[in-house]
């Protein structure tokens, strides 16, 4: 028994309609993966092999972290490292005028001056700051490493200085009466009770809340590295102390003999000083070279993984452009028929 079929137009528009939807999703996918270079859905395509590549895209983003943070340690450690050049400079700027200064017995007022611009120098470079850290602050990096010597009132440091001299001699620094200080007894009071407000103890009450601790940076995921140096450094102390026992201590009053004493000191200090700075620059630099070492592995780490990316997720673009062509062409031939279908009328078939 033949059994008669219906076929409405409908029915062949329902199912044209639903092949071009197919047909659109398929072309926005291939334009998706020509754009990008990547399956449009990498999971449905990759399947299993889809835990592979999240592995390395993670492994891909922590070591593109580590080297924009190895960005900013370069940029903290250059700035440093100019600070320190700057320091340095300052340093023998000072000596320069205490050799003189110590073969004629006079210019103590040049001295004096050139003291007093080298400790704003050391406080202002030691105060030095990067996006609003500290860079000779150590792991305290919030936290300003120097007071103003000179400030008024007295910072804690210039407070202790002068309390030391005056329980020593007996009058405060800008005493006239200093002239009177003899150079056995002002020798006996810069290699203790002077020195003594430098020690660790003092150094971090009076004179700099640095930590000890410097900044320590993960420069690759097997590597970390100390990249700063702090106020605390024995140099830095040594620096300070030569600027201060002239600065400080009444220097232009003093009878030249006495000067003498204070120049001979702050001028071994501020050579031990400078010593001191070249070692740190030199530590400083051993890192850089390190944590750009570091970079290089990464960059070589980074071109390994994005080819093991590509290989996973990667599309052959002339395959993409043929495919999307080819939908193209059929997705133009579903519109026509969609037209043709819904123009049709029974009328047209009625004589």
């Amino acid at each position: 028994m033949i059994t008669a079929t219906f076929i409405s137009t409908a029915s062949l528009s329902r199912e044209t309609k639903t092949s071009i939807a197919t047909l659109q999703k398929r072309l926005a996918d291939a334009q998706t993966e020509l754009a990008t270079g990547r399956h449009a859905d990498v999971g449905a395509t990759l399947g299993a092999q889809t835990g592979v590549s999240v592995s390395l895209r993670q492994d891909m983003d922590q070591i593109k972290s580590i080297k924009d943070t190895n960005t900013i340690v370069l940029t903290r450690m250059e700035n440093s490292q100019a600070a320190l050049n700057s320091l340095a400079q300052v340093s023998q700027n000072f000596f320069d005028i205490l050799t003189p200064a110590q073969s004629s017995g006079s210019m103590p007022e040049s001295v004096l001056q050139q003291a007093k611009s080298s400790m704003q120098s050391l406080q202002d470079q030691m105060n030095t700051s990067l996006d609003g850290q500290y860079l000779f602050a150590g792991i305290n990096s919030d936290v300003r490493p120097m007071d103003d010597f000179f400030s008024d009132p007295p910072s804690a440091a210039a407070q202790a200085v002068t309390n030391a001299f005056t329980t020593k001699f007996g009058m405060s620094p800008d005493d006239p009466n200093v002239s009177s200080i003899s150079p056995a007894d002002m020798q006996s009071f810069l290699d203790n009770e002077f020195a003594d407000l430098f020690s660790d103890a003092n150094w971090s009450a009076d004179w700099s809340p640095a930590s000890d601790k410097p900044v320590n940076s993960r420069i690759s995921r097997t590597e970390t590295a100390n990249t700063s140096t702090t106020a605390n450094n024995t140099s830095i102390r040594n620096l300070a102390q030569a600027f201060t026992m002239v600065a400080g201590l009444g220097f232009a009053n003093l009878n030249s003999a006495t000067q003498q004493v204070v120049m001979q000191q702050a001028s071994q200090l501020a050579t031990d000083g400078k010593a001191g700075l070249i070692k740190i620059q030199a530590s400083l630099g051993v890192t850089q070279q390190r944590v750009s070492d570091a970079n290089d592995q990464i960059d070589m780490q980074v071109t390994f993984l994005t080819k093991s990316i590509d290989g996973l997720e990667g599309v052959d673009s002339t395959s993409v452009l043929s495919q999307i062509s080819d939908l193209s062409t059929a997705l133009e031939a579903a519109y026509s028929v969609t037209n043709r279908l819904s123009n049709l009328s029974i009328m047209d078939y009625i004589s």
